[in-house]
């Protein structure tokens, strides 16, 4: 049995600004696109998505609702507020977590943790721009099993990279 495993960070998000919380900042403009094209882009991928886990800021909402827009079906939207402001070892933690009847799995979270994760489960190093979505397999029948070099990396994708 196989698991596949979805890490997206979140589209561009609206600068940090001194009159609202990191929490709430939402999608730019520019970031909703990002996210409508991801969207299509996972659409366009040969597995379907059981369920989603979203970190519970504005921004990861907004990346999720913008992805699942595209697909003509609907994964389940999991909140999971570790996700936001998470360290290496929690985001490790929670893919042993993740319910054992879910085989294809998103998380939608934010950087640098995600990026660690994705390091973490490959043993390789990719640049994690906003709404850039790497695909890992993980030849396992239990999240509980993965751990660190396991993941092959069947896919990388961020909007406006050349697909030639």
């Amino acid at each position: 049995m196989v698991k596949n495993l979805l890490l997206i960070r979140h589209a561009e998000a609206e600068y940090p600004d001194s009159d609202k919380r990191d929490f709430e900042r939402k999608l730019t403009e520019n970031g909703i696109n990002q996210a409508t094209i991801l969207g299509e882009y996972i659409h366009d991928l040969p597995i379907r998505l059981d369920a989603i886990y979203i970190s519970p800021a504005f921004r990861t909402l907004m990346t999720a609702k913008a992805i699942v827009e595209q697909m003509d079906y609907t994964p389940r939207l999991m909140d999971a507020e570790e996700l936001y402001e998470a360290t290496q070892n929690l985001m490790k933690a929670f893919v042993n977590r993740l319910d054992p009847l879910f085989n294809n799995v998103a998380i939608v979270a934010h950087n640098p943790s995600i990026a660690q994760l994705f390091a973490y489960l490959t043993m390789s190093i990719r640049d994690y721009t906003p709404a850039t979505c790497a695909w890992i397999e993980l030849n396992t029948d239990d999240w509980k099993a993965v751990s660190g070099n396991m993941g092959a990396e069947k896919g990388y994708y961020y909007p406006g990279m050349s697909t030639q």
